[in-house]
């Protein structure tokens, strides 16, 4: 999803923004909604992972709020890399998963989401009311002020919907918007193109912040505004970018809710890409905050009394997919199904997410209101000698290569699943890459055999069918099983969660029958904070909220 990211997981997001779209609408909710078969084995996870929470001393995100005063103090946050640019619209581009975290503190989004109930509540728009199946009517708030002093209008949402669709039709910030009309001074109507009921909770994403004209104008248009974004009515404002360097943020003192107290009067955002090191400089006092590190880190810091450990899910399944193109092997169903039965699940989700994950009984997440556990025991069940039946079957009784291109993040889980299929006379070759090796092998090269990606859809947006569509798809150049896409058109456009867990269901079953990826573990992600720093909060798909930390 958003392809400056560090994780292939996160890389579900190259659609959108994410990249920095890439899809998870309840990053720090810990809540399962299961039933079926393997409901009580998802259950008992979600218990485990608490339990293993609490024992180990990790704590649990968007859990503190309440606080009351502002200060001249500095926050440090120490992020994986540094953006290209800070406003990806004006850039034209996806923008990076860091991107998304600065622009959240900068620019006010029409509607926000409740991280604890799931529910979209108001922000720059006070109401909204579906108008038609394709059209949201949105209702401004009518005491909102921008940074250049002048008021929130109508005109200001439909310039910035027109530059969503004009420059980030690549992504999902600009490919599902249709027009925007003002019908008056502080109303708005977005139609899409699609019929999406759940796309408000989209909306409520980092990439869908609301700028004016005037202001873009006054900074020299789009691209000079993506790096130097003087814009916007979010809770901070941009204030310097120091290229390699830091991204300084200043708090909003004219900010529009009088109920929010920003305690730092100024965040600095650096990059270090190494754990450790940022693990050192939280410990040290030197950072305040260190987002998004692999949870392994969390069984090291957790019992460490100088930094708060946190642990969450950013919604995403790693899923397995399979390069079904012409020339490779997993082309063959009888492969598919031979390597999907050589794989130990619990083995996997125990070593790749260190323990606070178990295999996963669906293609989506267990924090989906519509998730149904599809899958059984037995479907998921190890089978070694049907593996290496069916792999003789397909003309491989003599052995098999294949290979795989990833980043440093999912070597353990590369290493058990080489080990996994080392047992029925496969060897997988691991090509160990950077990001800016690891992104065109995987949307253009494409010359690996196996993949694992990480597909967040906790919720039904417009892209749930973008890793089965044309030219998309991890698993292959231009291969596509029309089935999976029509289901998955389908459960977009739902109207009922009810409705969406029995399309859910029908998709599970046709994964079963054509094995076109194999779903391995529920991802989490771990963050560092200082042993005084409250009000770590998740956002979307696993972002930082850095506006709301305090002392």
């Amino acid at each position: 999803m958003k392809l400056k990211k560090i994780t292939a997981g996160l890389l579900a997001c190259a659609m959108v923004v994410s990249l920095s779209a890439c899809g998870s609408s309840n990053g720090g909710s810990e809540t399962t909604a299961a039933s079926g078969a393997g409901a009580e084995a998802v259950a008992a996870e979600s218990a485990t992972v608490e339990q293993q929470m609490e024992a180990r001393g990790i704590e649990k995100a968007n859990s503190e709020t309440g606080n009351t005063q502002t200060t001249d103090e500095t926050l440090v946050v120490q992020l994986n890399s540094m953006p290209d640019n800070l406003w990806h619209p004006g850039a034209a581009a996806n923008g990076a998963n860091e991107e998304q975290v600065i622009n959240a503190a900068l620019l006010d989004r029409l509607v926000d989401l409740d991280e604890n109930t799931n529910e979209v509540v108001p922000m720059l728009a006070s109401s909204w009311e579906w108008v038609s199946d394709t059209e949201l009517k949105f209702h401004l708030r009518d005491d909102v002020t921008m940074t250049d002093g002048t008021p929130l209008v109508a005109d200001d949402v439909v310039y910035t919907a027109n530059v969503w669709k004009e420059n980030c039709a690549s992504n999902d910030t600009g490919a599902y918007i249709d027009s925007a009309t003002a019908e008056d001074e502080h109303t708005v109507v977005i139609k899409y193109n699609v019929v999406a009921p759940e796309i408000l909770k989209m909306m409520t994403w980092a990439n869908f912040g609301i700028v004016s004209e005037d202001e873009v104008n006054a900074l020299g248009g789009l691209e000079a505004a993506s790096k130097n974004p003087v814009m916007g009515s979010g809770k901070y404002r941009f204030k310097e970018w120091k290229s390699g360097e830091y991204v300084l943020l200043e708090r909003n003192d004219n900010y529009w809710d009088k109920d929010y107290k920003g305690y730092f009067k100024e965040i600095k955002l650096t990059a270090v890409s190494d754990s450790g090191a940022k693990a050192s400089s939280v410990q040290s006092g030197d950072a305040q905050v260190a987002f998004d590190m692999p949870v392994s880190q969390a069984a090291t810091f957790g019992q460490n009394p100088e930094v708060r450990t946190y642990v969450y899910s950013n919604g995403e399944i790693e899923h397995l997919f399979f390069n079904m193109s012409e020339g490779h092997a997993t082309s063959d169903i009888r492969v598919r199904q031979a390597i999907a039965k050589a794989l130990n699940y619990d083995a996997i989700a125990q070593v790749a997410s260190a323990g606070f994950s178990g295999k996963a009984y669906s293609y989506a997440a267990p924090e989906a209101p519509y998730y149904n556990a599809n899958y059984t025991e037995e479907d998921m069940a190890r089978d070694i000698e049907g593996a290496k039946a069916l792999l003789a079957e397909a003309g491989y009784a003599d052995g098999l290569e294949i290979s795989t291109v990833t980043l440093p993040d999912l070597a353990d889980l590369y290493t058990v699943i080489q080990g996994n299929l080392a047992e029925v006379g496969i060897t997988l070759k691991i090509e160990n890459v950077d990001m800016g090796a690891f992104v065109p092998a995987m949307l253009q090269d494409k010359s690996y055999d196996i993949v694992a990606v990480g597909d967040a859809i906790t919720f039904r947006t417009p892209q749930l069918p973008q890793f089965v569509r044309e030219g998309v798809v991890f698993g292959g150049p231009a291969v596509v099983l029309p089935e999976h896409e029509e289901i998955l058109t389908k459960l977009m456009q739902a109207k009922t969660d009810d409705e969406a867990k029995e399309l859910l269901a029908q998709y599970d079953a046709k994964n079963k029958e054509d094995v076109m990826c194999t779903n391995l573990y529920g991802a989490y992600r771990s963050s560092l904070t200082g042993k005084d720093i409250k009000g770590f909060a998740i956002r979307e798909r696993g972002y930082a909220d850095i506006t709301t930390l305090y002392k």
